[in-house]
């Protein structure tokens, strides 16, 4: 009897030893969204093919499931790229996630693609998570993308969709 109230002991301590650190850890989140939205470029002509565009990109963000964490949320972004010909490959940029709930998530991105006359083009982004505020604070994770732009309703925006990945771990 005495041994079998020690096994149960032992075996209920060693149960809450590792079963609360199985617990403590964060999970991933996966998460596949589209965000749509507008681009107001400045264009600077360098030489004959090529141009320096820096830009402020606005968004909403849709999840493909209608619910998570960035459904819903607006997007911000400040970034930048050298086209050649229509081609690129040096875009980087910085972009912040306003959530539902009042929190923010923020993003630095690269990309590359084709920017086609007239609308139109398709680029790859990758982005990587650098924090948050609020019940975001500590927020680590990544994000892929194929941004498509889309002929503009208007002269001098651009308009693109982007659909992705959001992978994060809250702490």
């Amino acid at each position: 009897m005495k041994r079998f109230i020690w096994l149960a002991t032992l075996s209920f301590v060693l149960l809450m030893a590792f079963g609360m650190d199985v617990q403590a850890q964060p999970q991933e989140v996966t998460e596949v969204v589209t965000i749509t939205g507008y681009v107001t470029p400045k264009i600077l002509p360098l030489d004959e093919g090529r141009v320096r565009a820096n830009y402020e990109f606005i968004g909403i963000v849709l999840s493909d499931t209608g619910s998570g964490l960035f459904h819903e949320a607006t997007s911000r972004v400040l970034g930048g790229l050298t086209a050649e010909k229509g081609k690129f490959n040096d875009e980087q940029g910085c972009s912040v996630f306003n959530l539902r709930n009042g929190d923010k998530v923020f993003f630095t991105f690269t990309g590359a693609g084709e920017i086609k006359p007239g609308g139109g083009g398709e680029e790859k982004i990758a982005g990587t998570i650098t924090g948050g505020t609020g019940a975001c604070a500590g927020i680590k994770g990544s994000s892929t993308f194929t941004g498509h732009g889309l002929r503009p309703a208007l002269e001098g925006i651009g308009q693109f969709y982007s659909k992705g990945t959001i992978k994060y771990t809250l702490p």
